[in-house]
């Protein structure tokens, strides 16, 4: 039995069973110890811990927000579109900017950013006036190859769809090309630091030729090592209390990497240095950050869009799942809320956009939405982000700064309308669904976001 709200007893008999339980701790071994503890929270779970939180009131004054829509045309067309209607990419580039590009390339076919918009943005870039500054293409899809790289999955993987770039047919098709231009572009994989107990599945890669799951065995970056990797900020760990006796958290965590091209070091959240061999030194260089997102249907959360896009940045290794001892008693982002809330991972990830870096352009690319079909469907045997049956052409391109609308906007007008088995999920008019739930936690956290048709401005 739970309590009907928080506070409320539980019945006499199980409450003094779980205090039992509960003493009983000190003398059992580590995993036993979770298990019980895990079946007494679950006795304890507090009913606002899953409720749909509340939608905070907007600001009109604040909250109006202009997305910029191209519909219709090729990817590389649209994309051009939105720039222009952007005013230019110069208004977002600076000449000397480092500019880092996240694109999605954890799952291939309609699972990842198109590759046709996403070397379209790169050109637009080095199209700038006087650009002198230096592209990065990045992502963590929290798959390494047997070389340690972190270009794995959509990288190498071949796509059937979502190319559009003719004789490519993957996203690594990209590094040779502006390889053999010598633009001051290079592409980073990012590895999580540490260990994961799902290494060991296929993902959809039989003979895993395309990646393993899993971090590189170093661990977090230790206080005053300075190296690439990832940050583990227990102090500032994103917390939530779930129950009576449990209070679940994620640490706060972000990358440091390599600029293949200059050899700066970039770390996400306090900018661009050098290395000097155990100093850091700061180099007054301004980091612009696009986001390319996908537009997907997704069980945890309703919809894969802009504001979940942070799971592919995030070290996924930190919590639950993560096998390194410093993880032991945290939860990664993606098992936040989980078992029952899994939307709670809106949480943690509009964290990251507050205290770490929040991109200052998102385009989401969705030429291809994937949704759970109506028919001919066999969850057991394929994958919405990688089934033909899957994938809805849309091909449509929205660009903004506001992660909230954009994904409000694209679940209500690309989503919503197409033939899905599990609309429920991402049904934005029902107050419990999980896109719903997603959304205004995310917006709660974040202090900001519009969900509210009369304050986005279309052009």
């Amino acid at each position: 039995m739970k309590p009907s709200s928080p506070g409320t007893a539980l019945t006499r008999r199980r409450f003094i069973g779980g205090v039992i339980a509960l003493g009983g701790l000190m003398g059992v071994s580590l995993a036993f110890r979770k298990k019980l503890m895990a079946r007494l929270s679950s006795w304890t779970e507090l009913e606002s811990f899953r409720a749909t939180p509340r939608l905070v009131p907007h600001d009109s004054s604040v909250e109006r927000r202009v997305l910029h829509i191209a519909r219709g045309g090729a990817p590389s067309d649209n994309i051009d579109s939105v720039i222009s209607k952007l005013g230019g990419m110069g208004t977002v580039v600076g000449q000397d900017d480092v500019v880092l590009i996240k694109v999605s390339a954890q799952w291939w076919n309609q699972g990842m950013t198109n590759v046709a918009a996403v070397k379209r943005v790169i050109e637009h870039v080095l199209e700038v006036p006087g650009f002198r500054g230096e592209v990065v293409v990045f992502e963590n899809t929290h798959f390494r190859l047997p070389s340690g790289s972190g270009l794995s999955r959509a990288f190498t993987h071949p796509s059937e769809r979502n190319v559009d770039v003719a004789g490519w047919n993957k996203l690594g098709d990209l590094i040779p090309y502006f390889e053999a231009k010598k633009s001051p572009v290079g592409f980073v994989g990012l590895v999580d630091g540490g260990p994961s107990l799902l290494a060991h599945d296929h993902w959809h890669d039989a003979g895993r030729e395309h990646g393993m799951y899993g971090g590189d065995g170093r661990g977090p970056i230790a206080p005053g090592e300075v190296r690439d990797g990832y940050y583990w900020d227990f102090g500032h760990a994103f917390a939530k209390r779930r129950s009576w006796v449990e209070r679940v958290k994620a640490p706060l965590t972000w990358p440091v990497f390599f600029s293949p091209r200059s050899g700066l070091m970039i770390d996400l959240k306090y900018g661009v240095f050098t290395r000097e061999g155990n100093r850091r030194i700061k180099v007054d260089r301004k980091i612009t950050f696009i986001n390319m997102t996908t537009c997907n249907e997704h069980a945890s959360t309703g919809l894969t869009c802009c504001c979940k896009s942070a799971m592919g940045i995030v070290d996924m290794s930190a919590g639950r799942m993560g096998s390194h001892p410093l993880a032991r008693d945290y939860r990664s982002v993606h098992y936040f809320g989980s078992p029952g809330a899994s939307w709670r991972m809106a949480g943690p990830l509009a964290q990251f956009a507050r205290e770490v870096r929040a991109p200052d352009l998102y385009i989401t690319v969705a030429e291809w939405v994937a949704i759970t079909p109506t028919k001919d469907w066999n969850s057991e045997t394929a994958d919405i982000r990688l089934a033909k049956e899957s994938a809805f052409h849309v091909n449509t391109v929205v660009a903004g700064a506001d992660p909230v609308a954009i994904d409000w906007w694209c679940a209500k007008k690309l989503v919503m309308p197409l033939p899905g088995a599990r609309n429920h999920l991402y049904d934005l008019n029902d107050p419990g669904s999980m896109l719903t739930k997603f959304l205004r936690y995310y917006r709660e956290v974040n202090q900001k976001g519009t969900m509210d048709d009369s304050l986005i401005e279309v052009t």
